[in-house]
């Protein structure tokens, strides 16, 4: 396996180490497929499903940046969060032993070569290509889909599932009287946004949430084999084994349920007890 200081630099490098030792969740289950059955796995770098341009978003800032400034470093935060969230998978998963990891730095030369970009699902030629020169039997692709701040697509979805069902109440009521049922529809798209949306922000705010998606997909025929997605807002238990001045930053409760959500996926598809044999056809 790729030694953690060749992923990153040094001091990423400790922090994620450190911070994947105080966020353990839960003991590991050590899978109980034999040694000689285990698949080889591929882990591609994770993408992001949602447009992070403030640095504030992802991080404690002090002071004011200029433009370019913030855009350099939102572009490294991002980069480093998505290798984090690899490192930490995939530390799960060797925890596991249910499978063997293929080096990360053969996993990213055959993806650039292969024009994979981070988050992308591969299709049935690129697989082939996986199980072809790395002899690959599983290839994981996932999606950051959202990182310290609620999207707005949610929002909205909220906002209209709440006017549609008072305005049925009331339809049924009033006997489907058009000035009441029209006179609710204004109020409530006068009032439901700002409260909407303030509680979105409040809620990104106060909990950090983070939710991920990823997927398995089997080298062969190049089928979905598994797929699970997790969230986090906030894990009390493991930020208070931080000193203070360390858990109170965006960044720490942002990696921290990070971890969670990790720790929660990698044991979902370690508990799938895959093997060689199932993958490949094989009696």
């Amino acid at each position: 396996m790729t030694p953690c200081f060749r992923l990153f630099p040094l001091a990423l490098c400790m922090v994620g180490a450190a911070l994947a030792g105080c966020a353990s969740f839960k003991p590991v289950s050590p899978s109980t497929v034999d040694q000689s059955e285990r698949p080889a796995l591929a882990i591609l770098l994770f993408g992001f499903d949602i447009e992070i341009t403030k640095l504030s978003d992802v991080k404690t800032v002090q002071g004011t940046l200029t433009p370019e400034d913030e855009s350099t470093q939102v572009a490294e935060a991002l980069r480093e969060i998505q290798h984090e969230a690899r490192w930490l998978l995939l530390s799960r998963l060797a925890t596991g032993q249910g499978f063997r990891i293929v080096p990360l730095e053969q996993t990213d030369t055959l993806a650039e070569e292969l024009h994979l970009k981070p988050g992308e699902l591969p299709n049935a030629e690129q697989l082939a290509e996986f199980h072809r020169r790395l002899g690959t039997d599983l290839v994981v692709a996932g999606s950051i889909l959202d990182y310290g701040k609620v999207r707005w697509q949610w929002l909205v979805a909220g906002i209209f599932a709440d006017i549609s069902w008072e305005t049925i109440a009331l339809g049924v009521a009033t006997s489907w009287n058009p000035a009441v049922v029209l006179g609710n529809v204004g109020y409530e798209l006068l009032t439901s946004p700002p409260l909407w949306f303030g509680g979105g922000y409040l809620f990104g705010v106060a909990f950090r949430p983070v939710r991920v998606e990823a997927r398995a997909f089997e080298t062969i025929q190049g089928y979905p084999i598994w797929q699970s997605m997790d969230e986090s807002a906030y894990v009390w238990r493991a930020l208070k084994a931080l000193p203070e001045a360390v858990r109170e930053k965006k960044e720490t409760q942002l990696e921290v349920n990070a971890a969670e959500i990790m720790e929660s996926l990698a044991d979902s598809l370690t508990e799938q007890e895959l093997t060689i044999s199932q993958l490949r056809g094989q009696p």
